[in-house]
C-alpha cells in the first residue's frame, strides 16, 4: 500500500493566491494594492473584524476601474491555442484518430483519455503509462532540469503566452511503501519520485484568472501522465459592469460578517487578493473583478495529534449593485452577478 506525499497543487488557490497576486503585481508584498500584505501569512485571531481589515487589499475605485481598462486592452490581444478540434489534438499528441472533430464527451484511444472544449480553451489528456515504477529522489533529481524544460517547451507549442504567466509552480510527485500490512507491520520504504508536475497560474492586464491555468505532468523528460489546460479567452462582462465598480473597502462590514458567521470562533487567518472571476459556467469567457476571500482556521492539537478545518474560500464581486458575498464558482449560485 502506497501513501501518497503529494501535496495537493490545485490547493495553491487557498494557500497562495494572495502571493500569487503579488508576485505578479509587480511590486514587494507589503506594498501591492492587489492582496494581502505577506507578514500576515501565518497570523491567526478571533479578532475577525480586525483581520478581514488587515487582509483587505487597498485598491480604491478609480484605481480598479483604471486596472479594468487595462485589462480589456490585454485581452484585445489574446490569441488562441495552438489546437481547435479533436484531430488537431490527436496528430499533436501523436494519439490515434478516434474522436470526431466537436466532441464535448471523454475519447478514449488506447493509449491516452481527452476531453476537449476548444469553446472554453479546454483540454485534458490522461495517458496510460505502462511499464513506470516510481524512483529514488537521487536518481530522480538528475532528471528534474530536462523535465521543466520539456515542460516550458510544451506549453509554449501550445500557444501558452508568456506575458500571461503570472506563477510557475513545479514540484515533485512524492510516494511511500507502508509494507505489508502483516509481515512488515510498521516498515517503511525510502521516499520515492513518482513524477513531476508544472503548474502555471494566469494573469491578463496584470490581474490573476480565477481557475485558470495549466497542468503539466510527467513521469520522466519523455513520457506524458497528465495535460489539463484552462485557458479561457478573457472578456470582462459590459453587462456587469455598466454601473461600474467598488473598491474592496465598500465590502468589508459584509466580510466581516461572513467571517464571524462561520469561523466557528477559532482563530482564523485570513487572506485576499483581487481576481477574474468567471460569473457564469454556461458563458465560461465571462469574468468580472471579484476579491477572493481565503479562510484558514488555525490548527487544534488533538489526544492524537492535530486537527485543522477546511475553512472557505468565498468571493465579492467589485462591481456596484452586487451581492456582497459570492459562493465559488463550483457552487454557483442565483446569488452571482450576470
Amino acid at each position: 500500500m502506497k501513501r501518497f506525499l503529494t501535496k495537493v497543487l490545485a490547493a495553491i488557490g487557498m494557500s497562495a493566491f494572495a502571493a500569487g497576486a503579488l508576485a505578479q503585481a509587480g511590486v514587494s508584498a507589503p506594498y501591492s494594492p492587489l492582496g494581502s500584505p505577506a507578514e500576515l501569512v501565518g497570523r491567526y485571531s478571533t479578532n475577525y473584524a480586525e483581520q478581514v481589515r488587515a487582509a483587505l487589499p487597498k485598491v480604491d475605485s478609480a484605481a480598479l476601474a483604471k486596472l479594468m481598462e487595462g485589462v480589456r486592452a490585454a485581452a484585445a490581444n489574446q490569441k488562441p491555442l495552438a489546437i481547435s478540434n479533436a484531430r488537431e489534438l490527436e496528430k499533436f499528441f501523436s494519439l490515434r484518430e478516434r474522436g470526431q472533430l466537436d466532441t464535448s464527451d471523454y475519447v478514449d484511444v488506447g493509449e491516452a483519455v481527452y476531453k476537449l472544449d476548444s469553446g472554453a480553451n479546454r483540454i485534458y489528456i490522461a495517458w496510460r503509462v505502462a511499464d513506470w515504477t516510481p524512483v529514488a529522489r537521487k536518481t530522480f533529481s538528475a532528471e528534474i532540469p530536462a523535465i521543466r524544460s520539456a515542460h516550458e517547451a510544451l506549453a509554449s507549442r501550445l500557444g501558452i503566452p508568456r506575458q500571461e504567466v503570472m506563477f510557475v509552480d513545479f514540484r515533485e510527485m512524492l510516494s511511500q511503501t507502508d509494507g505489508h500490512p502483516v509481515l512488515e507491520k510498521g516498515v517503511r520504504g525510502e521516499i520515492q519520485s513518482d513524477g513531476a508536475t508544472t503548474t502555471l497560474l494566469r494573469a491578463v492586464g496584470g490581474v490573476l484568472v480565477e481557475g485558470s491555468y495549466v497542468r503539466i505532468s510527467s513521469v520522466d523528460a519523455k513520457r506524458l501522465a497528465l495535460i489539463d489546460i484552462r485557458w479561457p479567452n478573457v472578456r470582462l462582462s459590459e453587462a456587469a459592469l455598466k454601473e461600474g465598480v467598488r473598491a474592496p473597502e465598500d465590502v468589508v462590514g459584509a466580510l466581516i460578517k461572513r467571517v464571524e458567521e462561520n469561523a466557528g470562533q477559532l482563530p482564523v487567518n485570513v487572506r485576499m487578493a483581487v481576481v477574474l472571476r468567471p460569473i457564469n459556467p454556461a458563458k465560461p469567457n465571462e469574468f468580472v473583478p471579484a476579491l477572493k476571500i481565503g479562510v484558514e482556521p488555525k490548527s487544534i492539537q488533538t489526544e492524537t495529534g492535530y486537527r485543522t478545518d477546511a475553512g472557505e474560500i468565498f468571493f465579492s464581486d467589485l462591481v456596484r449593485g452586487a451581492p456582497p458575498v459570492v459562493a465559488p464558482i463550483r457552487h454557483d449560485t442565483n446569488e452571482s452577478v450576470r
